[in-house]
């Protein structure tokens, strides 16, 4: 006998046999439940290895006569499900390709740019093609997932709780960010996962030097070391912009001011200056109120930061 003949064998049995439905019985409870898998593609086998830890504790608790009960569920509300809704939509060729390389139908794929589809298609997936498959006694009639109204006013109702006991606190807060997809990442791991899903927050402080009436901010991970400063690097390749900041007006590289567009609300781009423009030319350095040189450099990165360096020797470039 062929394995997959057995396999579909026991699987017709424990599903047709219902074991896997909680009984409401007597005897002891059991409750388990894995982390719900997040809507971003199909699975792997390092998904259902963890997933396998939990249905081998519900067998396992089954035999000792519990009656247990395993839901499960589907994490809708993060960015996977609208991050691989947006790469369909624009016609992505590896999102397309990865698609259709595991069997997603024309037809699908077609409706995959709404996000809403997206979690209706890979839930039925996750549930018809790989737990039944494993044979996982999840109980069937309790699935759920993040988006459907139940489960949003259950979320809602602990947050008002939260409220009521005061605490929940707003403030300003920074987090990974995406133009186009749109909503915040919760952590690193939401990040595209096609990227490696590990983007980070890197946070640098902007110390101001002064020229004329602009400000060159140089972004550093050691401000403490403003006093030792000789000279400032930029690059005299790039393009560089001037921003209205508040009331001041800045010279950085134009991805940094796309990111300060992004994270302040009051900045708007004024002109253009090529960065050779500022080579030779003199800033001053606030606190120790000395004048320095701006050099050429062109190990200067202009996609980090503000493309602006302070030279410290020791210390810093």
């Amino acid at each position: 006998m062929e394995f997959e003949d057995i396999e579909k064998k026991w699987q017709k049995k424990w599903f047709d046999a219902r074991i896997y439905e909680a009984k409401k019985e007597k005897q002891k409870k059991f409750f388990i439940h894995f982390a719900y898998p997040g809507i971003s593609g199909y699975l792997h086998v390092g998904h259902m290895r963890g997933f396998t830890y939990s249905d081998i504790i519900a067998r396992y608790k089954r035999m000792l006569g519990y009656d247990v009960i395993f839901p499960a569920g589907f994490h809708a509300t993060g960015l996977p499900a609208v991050s691989l809704a947006k790469k369909v939509e624009r016609k992505d060729e590896k999102t397309l390709q990865y698609l259709r390389s595991n069997g997603c139908p024309e037809e699908i794929i077609k409706k995959l740019s709404d996000p809403t589809e997206v979690v209706k298609y890979f839930s039925n997936v996750y549930v018809e093609q790989y737990w039944k498959k494993f044979g996982f006694l999840i109980d069937y009639t309790r699935l759920m997932d993040t988006i459907s109204p139940g489960y949003k006013k259950f979320i809602q109702w602990q947050f008002y709780k939260l409220n009521e006991l005061g605490l929940l606190i707003q403030k300003p807060h920074y987090a990974p960010y995406c133009p186009n997809c749109g909503p915040v990442a919760v952590d690193k791991s939401e990040t595209d996962i096609s990227q490696g899903g590990d983007a980070e927050i890197l946070e640098f402080v902007l110390i101001k030097f002064k020229m004329d009436d602009y400000i060159l901010p140089a972004a550093t991970l050691r401000p403490e070391t403003i006093f030792g400063v000789t000279n400032m690097w930029v690059n005299g390749s790039e393009e560089y912009v001037i921003v209205r900041v508040g009331d001041e007006k800045w010279i950085v590289s134009e991805k940094a001011a796309f990111k300060l567009e992004h994270q302040m609300d009051d900045v708007e781009i004024l002109d253009r200056i090529h960065g050779s423009k500022l080579v030779s030319k003199k800033c001053v350095a606030p606190i120790i109120e000395k004048e320095v040189p701006i050099f050429d450099a062109k190990f200067v990165d202009t996609s980090v930061a503000t493309g602006i360096v302070m030279s410290v020797p020791a210390h810093a470039p």
